[in-house]
């Protein structure tokens, strides 16, 4: 899920920008339907994409750039770069499955770890906007008793906007000692959140910023409540099916047939993962042209309206002096970091969870969005999200 930290591996996300930046139950029921297997959309689309004009520069660019990655091994996994709807570059490399010699396609599917926040936090945003809760509410009379049977003392001042921002003090279950060991084992929302309910905080909530999955798995937990469902059949309802994201869902155990098997580095096969472990913190998983559709609804106003996107994209919280995760960046929104690249707004999420790295990034105000999807956990996804990006914006290599 998110936070590598202190030897950690989170569900989360650390990203380095380093390498490469300048080079190189909640529940959930079923999985979607067959997906598309290629970037196009229905006639008269406004997410529709087309392929880049023959000879584009900057596609060929970044065509060399993902091969040279690739043939060093710095690459397994799968990218895709969108501008204004052009297919600038759809790109695989590796294995999906060294054990059965199964390559990575465009298609394949990947867990997302931790940008699956900025579907729950939008999930949250919508059940919002059906006036189900309010963002400033306090969370324990969403959890109890279905989740837990008494509000912990401690938690009784915490909001919505604190566990989405990351700002209320709750322990991260990923650096506790168990989290590891009990991934491949399934279990449900109720079970997670008895593991960190009664922990001290980390903080008095609304003083500092950490970045804790265990406040997405509670924002899970009271979309579920207000919503009336699991949380994979909302996330259907609400944001996939509408979107004709056909790749993406929730699983409270794995993802469909053919997802990418994760690695820890190349030819070390990371340990399975549970879905309903990952929970709403980081259990969804997806495809780059899904992700790709999903960034630019939210420049095209489809997954909710303008005003809505506008919040989603508005910082909840500041960041420490090192960044959020300590990757760049100014602010938190709703399961965004906020960041500037070459003075234009870069709003992106990293994901980080045994075996699987990936960081996903829009830039609103160019329409350009750049997904990078690994299923080898020591790729630098961020520095090569943010490589790509620049080109995008500034059509040099």
């Amino acid at each position: 899920m998110q936070a590598v930290r202190s030897a950690v591996v989170v569900f989360v996300v650390l990203a380095a920008t380093a390498a490469c930046s300048d080079s190189s139950s909640g529940g959930g029921t079923a999985d979607p339907p067959a997906a598309r297997s290629s970037t196009r959309a229905p006639a008269g689309d406004p997410l529709a994409t087309s392929p880049a004009p023959q000879g584009d520069r900057t596609a060929a660019a970044m065509q060399t750039y993902l091969k040279g990655l690739a043939a060093k091994k710095r690459f397994t996994g799968a990218a895709l770069v969108l501008k204004h709807g052009e297919v600038l570059a759809r790109f695989a490399a590796g294995q999906a499955d060294e054990a059965k010699h199964i390559a990575v396609r465009p298609d394949t599917i990947f867990r997302l770890a931790s940008v699956s926040k900025q579907f729950t936090a939008m999930l949250v945003l919508k059940q919002r906007d059906r006036g189900r809760l309010k963002i400033g509410d306090r969370i324990c009379p969403y959890l109890v008793p279905k989740y837990v049977k008494a509000c912990p003392k401690a938690w009784r001042s915490i909001t919505i906007r604190q566990i989405l921002s990351h700002t209320s003090g709750i322990p991260d279950i990923s650096e506790m000692p168990d989290f590891f060991p009990k991934l491949p084992k399934p279990t449900t929302t109720q079970e997670i959140i008895s593991r960190f309910a009664n922990k001290p905080l980390d903080f008095r909530p609304g003083t500092n910023w950490k970045y804790s999955n265990s406040g997405y798995i509670l924002a899970g937990a009271i979309v579920e409540k207000v919503a009336k469902k699991p949380y994979g059949t909302v996330l259907h309802d609400d944001i996939t099916g509408p979107l004709g994201l056909a790749h993406t869902g929730f699983s409270s155990g794995y993802p469909p047939t053919g997802f990418a098997k994760g690695y820890l580095k190349l030819g070390t096969p990371a340990a399975p993962i549970n879905g309903s472990q990952a929970n709403a913190a980081g259990g969804v998983y997806s495809t780059v042209d899904d992700l790709g559709r999903w960034d630019r609804s939210f420049g095209a106003d489809k997954v909710a309206p303008a005003a809505t996107v506008k919040e989603a994209f508005t910082p909840l919280a500041h960041c420490p002096s090192g960044g959020c995760l300590d990757s760049p960046s100014t602010g938190y929104a709703y399961g965004w970091l906020v960041d500037k690249l070459r003075g234009h707004r870069y709003l992106y999420h990293p994901g980080l969870l045994q075996g699987y790295h990936a960081s996903n990034a829009y830039l609103p105000d160019d329409d350009i969005a750049v997904v990078v999807l690994s299923n080898v956990q020591n790729t630098d996804v961020n520095g090569i999200n943010r490589h790509l990006s620049t080109m995008a914006l500034t059509g040099r290599s």
